[in-house]
């Protein structure tokens, strides 16, 4: 059995580049559940300082569709872009995307909850070089 049995979503692939000869990368997310699922997407750039790892805000990315919903076995097709073609550099640059499932909004009768759900937040690397 694999990791993905487990999991309530598939996500490939599971890094990207983006270069001047692939300016737009694309990506899919399947839901594996069998309810629906709402998801955010974050795009963080990644430093060291120190020798920690720093995630900071950026916009030189562009992600769509930035938040979506998929119903039981359906697929997302994710497209990420850099904003601006001059930072392409010959030193790689990193960021990430996160992929963050929202939790469900569920009505409880005589609110009492009778199960717990798990959200996940998905952490895919990408790199932009020349």
């Amino acid at each position: 059995m694999t990791f993905n049995s487990f999991a309530s979503a598939t996500i490939v692939p599971v890094n990207i580049e983006i270069n001047k000869g692939n300016k737009i990368a694309t990506m899919t997310v399947q839901n594996n559940d069998y309810a629906p699922k709402k998801f955010q997407l974050i795009l963080l750039k990644r430093t060291y300082k120190d020798g920690i790892e720093e995630y900071k805000e950026t916009k030189d990315l562009v992600a769509t569709p930035v938040t979506f919903t998929l119903h039981d076995g359906k697929i997302q097709l994710i497209r990420v872009a850099l904003k601006n073609t001059q930072n392409y550099s010959t030193k790689a640059k990193d960021y990430r995307i996160f992929i963050k499932e929202l939790p469900r909004r569920v009505k409880l009768e005589n609110s009492v909850a009778s199960t717990v759900d798990l959200v996940v937040q998905h952490s895919i690397p990408i790199t932009i070089s020349g």
